[in-house]
């Protein structure tokens, strides 16, 4: 996906992304889209990274705890 800019006089409707977009609306549609008017504002969404969340390895007991 890409977010596009619409740069019409007029409001328009995308029958086929289910959207009216209004002169200086930005919308996201399929990349390559190609319609006059329209330019494209960013390239592709970056999609965020997903850091594992380390697990703390479980504590031995200590003398202190065993039987406690």
């Amino acid at each position: 996906m890409a977010t596009y800019i619409y740069n019409g006089s007029e409001e328009r409707e995308f029958p086929t992304l289910v959207l009216t977009v209004k002169p200086g609306d930005t919308f996201d549609a399929p990349d390559g889209l190609d319609v006059p008017d329209v330019s494209l504002a960013s390239a592709k969404k970056a999609t965020p990274a997903v850091t594992p969340v380390a697990t703390p390895a479980p504590s031995a007991p200590s003398d202190s705890t065993v039987g406690a």
